[in-house]
């Protein structure tokens, strides 16, 4: 049976509100520099988020194929 140790717990609670906290700011921080940058009509400011995007989509495409490709069968018998 497993043993319950609330500390152990309470220590990942803070831990995980403190990264939501930080991934929260940084979102709301590359909003503000968005907004700002189509205020100022950069170019920028939409070629890096669709960059970003982009990447993001081929990297989890990647990581489907990895899967796929690392999966293993079964031997036939």
């Amino acid at each position: 049976m497993l043993s319950y140790d609330a500390s152990v717990d309470q220590d990942a609670i803070e831990r995980t509100r403190l990264y939501g906290i930080v991934i929260s700011l940084i979102a709301v921080l590359a909003g503000a520099i968005y907004i700002v940058g189509l205020l100022r009509r950069s170019y920028w400011a939409l070629a890096l988020p669709v960059t970003a995007a982009t990447a993001g989509a081929l990297y989890i495409t990647l990581w489907i194929g990895r899967a796929l490709i690392a999966t293993p069968t079964r031997p036939e018998s």
